[in-house]
């Protein structure tokens, strides 16, 4: 009988380290991690799409009528502003320039013949030179002074239509069309070419009215289709559209250099301040097959934490925070990890107690 009772100690010292391990495993089954509800600002990320533009692009057109005599640009040639792209043949407004120099020449000869005779009278005046002699060199001075005047304009104007003959570019940019040929006869306002500033390129997006009022604060991420890199873009004008719309225009550049062209698709995220109130992990959220969202409470009574579940209703989320609309207050405290097998009423552990 003696010889049992070290077999019997043994026994009960197993016992109680297998009942040890078991609580163990218990409350390692028990414990969770929670979050404390805090009223914060809610973000609301808008997506957008849109596209980019070009501002700056001009149809370019002549305005004198003649044959295009000299074409130096092809499509997809970059241009600086004041080259030469196109010019007009020039022989007959050549010859009417050098005609109406020969006309300014002339009126300034009869202008100085003129201003002599009235010179020369002057000095003569002391010697009985007739006054109505010295009026009409006066005169005659006049008419030769507003004739040269119209010489000088005729002159200027065929210098005008000359260099009209020439189409430059009006900025930097590139010959995204190219509408004529040498040989072709054109009208004044017929298009020739179309250029195009690549260094201006804006983002547009159309934007719900809805997002006017609270624009303000807001930021703006864009990236291209196909990439999947964010950017931050700086908001350049908001532009009203038709009202029938209910959008207005949102037009945007981005702060680092991107590799854009015209009607290039773009992605944009808009991210809105709203009111404060309680957010919560997407981690503590549990959804239902029926549609429903609920969340499992930690609540302290008689120095034991229990689990509670609580519907709510969630809003918009950003950067794994979700919006609650309903259900939860700032100081709930909610179970964000060990929330999948939970009871109601369930005794747990806080591991961040």
């Amino acid at each position: 009988m003696l010889s049992l009772f070290p077999s019997l100690t043994r026994l009960g010292a197993g016992a109680v380290l297998t009942l040890s391990l078991a609580a163990l495993a218990v409350a390692q089954e028990n414990r969770v991690e929670t979050q404390v509800v805090a009223d914060s600002p809610r973000i609301e990320v808008l997506p957008l799409t849109g596209s980019v533009s070009a501002p700056q692009t001009s149809q370019l057109s002549s305005a004198e009528a003649g044959q295009v005599s000299e074409l130096t640009v092809e499509m997809g040639d970059t241009v600086t502003q004041g080259q030469p792209l196109l010019s007009l043949d020039t022989r007959d407004i050549s010859l009417e320039s050098q005609r109406a120099r020969a006309d300014l020449s002339q009126a300034e000869a009869e202008r100085d013949e003129a201003q002599r005779l009235v010179s020369e009278a002057n000095q003569l005046s002391a010697q009985n030179f007739a006054a109505s002699d010295r009026r009409q060199r006066e005169s005659a001075l006049a008419a030769a002074q507003a004739t040269l005047e119209a010489r000088r304009a005729d002159y200027s104007l065929a210098q005008l239509q000359l260099e009209r003959h020439q189409i430059r570019a009006p900025f930097d940019g590139m010959v995204t069309h190219r509408e004529s040929n040498v040989g072709e006869w054109i009208n004044p306002g017929d298009t020739l070419l179309t250029l195009v500033d690549l260094a201006s390129l804006r983002l547009d997006f159309p934007v719900p009215l809805s997002a006017y009022q609270r624009f303000e604060g807001s930021q703006l991420e864009v990236r291209l289709e196909g990439s999947d890199q964010w950017l931050p873009a700086r908001t350049l004008a908001r532009i009203p559209v038709d009202a029938s719309s209910r959008q207005f225009l949102l037009r945007a550049m981005p702060e680092l250099p991107l590799e854009m062209l015209p009607g290039m698709a773009v992605e944009g995220r808009l991210q809105l301040n709203g009111e404060s109130g309680p957010s919560v992990p997407r981690d503590a959220l549990i959804r239902r097959p029926d549609g429903s969202v609920s969340v499992w409470l930690a609540r302290q009574s008689d120095n034991t934490w229990q689990a509670f579940e609580q519907r709510v209703e969630i809003g918009s989320s950003y950067q794994g925070e979700v919006a609650v609309n309903e259900g939860l207050s700032a100081g709930d405290r909610v179970i964000v990890v060990g929330n999948e097998r939970l009871e109601e009423g369930q005794e747990v552990s806080l591991s961040d107690d």
